[in-house]
């Protein structure tokens, strides 16, 4: 029985390991690390692309010292029945258009299970611009939230599984 092209298989969790640990690493450092040669190591990158296993590949920053601060915003849908596609298509696409209008980053949007259905997490220079946002998307869409509540990230512990640099070594207080 062949394994399907869209299933990760032991040496493809090796690589996505690693690459989540150094993305800028090269092909050899990788090698080094999985034991895989740099030839496979480039066919399933690729493998992994075309597949979506691997989205894409970004730079982890501090936000602070770019002026950026991070907010979480809860969303809590009424009971008005909407299909999924238009609030990825259309609501979604509405929010992160007139996010950047604002000068307001757009990083991710979740859906989720518990109090609030939706999370979008967004980067701004001010609480003022953030909450002037939200009231405007709250205006157009009143009929499908029924509850919106905005987070303040006050400092990032982890990012992308990559620890903050600026945290203290906690290993000396221990």
């Amino acid at each position: 029985m062949t394994k399907s092209k869209k299933e990760i298989t032991k040496n493809d969790r090796k690589i996505l390991n690693a690459l989540i640990e150094n993305a800028r690493q090269s092909m050899i450092e990788i090698s080094e690390k999985t034991g895989l040669s740099r030839q496979t190591i480039q066919k399933t990158i690729l493998k992994l692309e075309k597949n979506h296993a691997i989205w894409g590949y970004q730079a982890i920053f501090d936000e602070q010292k770019n002026g950026l601060k991070e907010y979480l915003i809860l969303i809590k849908r009424t009971t008005k029945p909407v299909d999924e596609k238009i609030v990825d298509k259309v609501i979604l696409a509405k929010t992160e258009e007139t996010a950047l209008k604002m000068g307001i980053k757009y990083i991710t949007s979740l859906y989720t299970h518990g109090s609030y259905d939706l999370i979008l997490i967004f980067m701004a220079s001010d609480f003022k611009d953030v909450k002037k946002f939200i009231e405007y998307i709250k205006s157009l869409y009143s009929e499908y939230f029924a509850d919106v509540q905005i987070l303040e990230s006050l400092f990032t512990i982890r990012r992308q599984g990559i620890l903050n640099p600026d945290i203290i070594d906690l290993k000396q207080f221990l």
